[in-house]
């Protein structure tokens, strides 16, 4: 049986704070907020595709319900962090409102969210792409940040704010995430490709970092392709 191949931004998606590039300032505010035990019931992750939105909602989930308890360095090793990590924990639910933006689809999550967390200390739900959920949906979820149940988070994730409403915002801490800067997508580059063994020069990395527009998933991808067009002309020539 051939294995599937995991493409480089999934193999290489960060798994703890110190690996999530060139959002220094989000990083550092919500290590703070954990250190100092100041957790928010919901969260606003805004900026750029591919900068790390729903990386670091993981990566947050994870240093929350860590068996091994709230910390900065989870463990990564646990059932809670595994679960979260393969997107099957019960008590971290992922939802695409692209998919799921009609008002019913909010009724229906949040039915569910006076369930209390089963193995983890929070019930976290991850939602991407929130802006498009529709405004009935948007005041269903409204009610439930109002006066949310204890233990239950939401970190919403979105590359348009401006289509969220205001009184969505206003109940969330918000968290603006970059574009990464060039020199850093290319050095992180230049890291993947040693570890993939990949023969490619830095002129090529600093091209393919200039051409993902600030987004490393995207600069990732554009790796990818490359590694395949220059295994194909290998076994031409």
């Amino acid at each position: 049986m051939i294995n599937s191949y995991i493409p480089l931004y999934r193999k290489y998606r960060p798994q703890k704070f110190a690996d999530v590039v060139g959002q220094e300032a989000v990083v550092k505010t919500l290590s703070n907020a954990i250190t100092l035990g100041k957790i928010s019931h919901a969260y606003l992750f805004t900026g750029p595709r591919g900068t790390g939105k729903t990386s670091l909602a993981r990566i947050l989930a994870k240093s929350l319900n860590c068996m091994e308890g709230t910390t900065l360095k989870p463990c990564g090793k646990c059932q809670n962090c595994t679960d979260i990590k393969a997107g099957s924990s019960v008590d971290v639910i992922e939802i695409d409102a692209a998919s799921n933006r009609k008002v019913e689809d909010a009724r229906n999550l949040l039915e569910k969210v006076q369930f209390v967390p089963i193995s983890g200390k929070y019930k976290i739900y991850i939602i991407d792409e929130v802006h498009m959920l529709t405004t009935e949906a948007f005041n269903t979820l409204l009610k439930t940040l109002e006066e949310p149940p204890q233990n239950l988070i939401f970190i919403l994730a979105t590359t348009e704010a401006h289509k969220v409403l205001n009184t969505i915002i206003s109940r969330c801490q918000r968290f603006d995430f970059r574009r990464i800067k060039q020199d850093l997508i290319t050095e992180q580059l230049k890291k993947i490709s040693e570890l993939e063994n990949l023969a490619i020069n830095e002129k090529a990395l600093s091209l393919i970092a200039r051409k993902s527009g600030g987004g490393l998933r995207d600069a990732l991808s554009l790796l990818d392709q490359a590694s395949v067009i220059a295994t194909i002309q290998q076994e031409l020539e």
